[in-house]
This record gives C-alpha cells, sequence and structure tokens, in this order.
C-alpha cells in the first residue's frame, strides 16, 4: 500500500471538511425558517432583535447616520456580530458589544459608499480599533463574495452587499456557518479570509440539483 504523507493526508482533509461546509452551507439556505419555532427561542429572539435594533440607533443618531442603515440593513448588521464578535475574540481583543456594532457599521458604510462615515473611522481611532478595520471590512466584502457564489449558481446573478444585507434567507444561515466554522477551527481576523477563499472556490463548483431547485424557490 502507497504511504500518503503528511502533507498531503491533511489537504485530503481540509477539502473534505470545506466540501461538508459547503454541503452544509446549502442545506441550511435551503432549510431556512422550515418548521415551528419553540416558542422559548422566539421570545429570546424578539428580545435580541430589539436590543440589536437599540444599539444600532443609538450609533446612528451619535454618528448622524441615514435612517436607512436602521430599517433597512439592521438584520443584516446583526447577522454579522456573533462571527465579528468570534473572530475579535481569538485575536485577542477585548471589545465591547458597542465596539463590535460600531466597527461592522463603519465597515459596511464604507463599502456602501455613504457620506458621513469619517466620524466613525475617528470614533474608533480614539478607541484604537482602526487597525481592526480592514479586517472587518475585508470579512464582510469576503462574506458577499460568497453569498454571491451561491446566487451565481442558483440564479445566474449577483447582488450588491446592500441587497444582501436585507435578504436574510441567505445571509443569516451564511453567517450561522461561519461562526460555527470560526470557534471550531479557532479563526482569528487576520486568518478567516484564507478559509472563506476555499469555501467560495468550493461552493462555486456545487452540484446537487436537488438542493438547488429547493434554494430557488426560496429566493
Amino acid at each position: 500500500m502507497k504511504n500518503t504523507s503528511k502533507l498531503k493526508l491533511n489537504i485530503l482533509n481540509e477539502k473534505l471538511y470545506i466540501t461538508g461546509m459547503v454541503n452544509q452551507l446549502y442545506e441550511d439556505i435551503a432549510s431556512y425558517n422550515d418548521g415551528n419555532a419553540d416558542p422559548k427561542v422566539l421570545i429570546e429572539s424578539i428580545l435580541t432583535e430589539d436590543k440589536k435594533k437599540s444599539i444600532i440607533g443609538d450609533i446612528v443618531d451619535e454618528f448622524k447616520l441615514a435612517p436607512k442603515i436602521l430599517f433597512t440593513f439592521g438584520t443584516g448588521i446583526g447577522a454579522f456580530v456573533n462571527p465579528v464578535t468570534k473572530l475579535l475574540e481569538g485575536s485577542g481583543l477585548q471589545v465591547s458589544e458597542y465596539e463590535v456594532y460600531l466597527l461592522i457599521i463603519t465597515a459596511i458604510t464604507i463599502l456602501l459608499n455613504e457620506s458621513n462615515v469619517s466620524g466613525l473611522v475617528k470614533k474608533l481611532k480614539e478607541l484604537d480599533l482602526d487597525d481592526i478595520l480592514k479586517d472587518v471590512k475585508d470579512y464582510i466584502s469576503n462574506t458577499e463574495k460568497l453569498v454571491n457564489t451561491v446566487t451565481k449558481k442558483v440564479l445566474g446573478v449577483t447582488y450588491s452587499l446592500a441587497d444582501i444585507l436585507a435578504f436574510t434567507s441567505l445571509l443569516v444561515p451564511t453567517m450561522n456557518l461561519l461562526s460555527n466554522i470560526i470557534t471550531e477551527y479557532g479563526l482569528t481576523s487576520k486568518t478567516v479570509n484564507v478559509m472563506l477563499k476555499g469555501i467560495i472556490l468550493s461552493t462555486s463548483v456545487y452540484a446537487i440539483k436537488s438542493v438547488i431547485k429547493r434554494i430557488r424557490g426560496r429566493i
């Protein structure tokens, strides 16, 4: 029997792992919001949603941002909180919930080419978080690419970040999966993009027609 080097074995394991994650991503999107919600979970979700809107609303008011940041992109912003928090904690950074939201909102504001971003950036500099802003911005940008590999495969079209932030049936399952990956792999803000590139490549060649058909029926 031919020996397999440790390097080759690790590469094979990585490919199998990423393929499994891609399979799960498509399945999660296809089954998003299926079934009856547990009342306790639903109540907790509503309370979390209210808290999230309160924090985003405070930032919108503080920095005089366009109200659409809250009303149009609120759910999308909230979807990024858990994975970004895990990335920052894995990088050894102690940040408050407000600071996580501030980083995400600033990154999204820059990516959307919105005005009034200078106040947000200045605040992050005061908090010594301006260096990490690029990592958060790159993470959100790569997430946009990941979602668009799915929509390109399923619908033959791609969407802007603004569209994706409001596209919860795609964004929320994607963020849930990435949160699990970050925890399992111990990824940091510096290493997550390497994993994302591998997932993006694998996602683009996914070809289980039955799952793709179910996704197409939802979006």
